[in-house]
């Protein structure tokens, strides 16, 4: 506002010294432009200042959510690991049962127990709060990094909502198959609540509901841990961008 009224100021000197009558012609055109010329000196310096301002500014915007972006992705792969490791119990179970149908040993106990097994499955899920809110606001481009900005928006747009739509196709598979080969066929011990699917293994819906379930942990579990080496290398490549252009390392 200071430099506004100044230019004014200077605007106003200049018109003076052009109409001022009391000064030869070669004095007023002098004094005019020495006018002009502090008014265009002034304008330039009140334009870079605010240039300047306003990119400083767009810069700790950059530095604020690369570093709040990281934090999200480093929660997004303990998400991940975590699903991986939950299934793993699944897993097993799974191929436990399909070797005791094998070798004809049919530990009733352990297949009934546990039964829930087949029919739960861990989603992914995470929190896309801040890109959104950074996409929305058309900061995107700030980032000056065009392949890192890419990579962001690639796992928030196609990877993350990929991974989301796999379990939930999973999940309603699992549902489907479950009840028509076990769950609306199976005795449920009620002392317990315990669902009895020992009596259905000879089943070869049921032996191709276990056989299914197994493909389907064992290609999510790759899927998930590949995510991770994507998610991990994004996370490098903002550690880069961090420490060559703002000089910033995470503790």
């Amino acid at each position: 506002m200071a430099e506004e009224e100044k230019i004014r100021e200077h605007a106003k000197h200049a018109l003076q010294d052009l109409t001022d009558k009391n000064k030869k012609w070669k004095d007023r055109i002098k004094d005019f432009a020495w006018e002009v010329f502090i008014i265009i000196v002034a304008v330039n310096i009140t334009l870079w200042f605010h240039s300047w301002s306003e990119k400083r500014h767009e810069r700790e915007l950059e530095k604020k959510f690369l570093i709040g972006i990281r934090s999200d992705l480093v929660t997004v792969n303990q998400i991940l690991e975590y699903n991986i490791v939950t299934a793993q119990p699944w897993l097993d179970y799974a191929d436990s049962v399909v070797a005791q149908i094998i070798e004809h040993r049919i530990d009733k106990a352990f297949v009934d127990t546990v039964s829930w097994k087949l029919s739960t499955f861990i989603l992914f899920t995470y929190d896309n709060s801040r890109f959104e809110n950074f996409k929305s606001s058309g900061y995107l481009r700030l980032i000056e990094n065009d392949s890192l900005s890419m990579a962001i928006t690639g796992l928030y747009t196609v990877r993350f909502p990929n991974e989301v739509n796999s379990d939930n196709l999973q999940v309603d598979e699992i549902s489907k198959n479950f009840y028509a080969y076990i769950g609306s066929k199976a005795q449920i011990d009620l002392s317990s609540g315990e669902m009895i699917i020992s009596n259905l293994l000879n089943s070869s819906g049921v032996k191709m509901l276990i056989a299914q379930r197994i493909s389907n942990l064992m290609l999510r579990k790759n899927q998930k841990q590949a995510a991770i080496k994507d998610v991990e290398g994004v996370i490098n490549k903002i550690d880069r961008e961090l420490k060559s252009r703002f000089n910033y390392q995470e503790k």
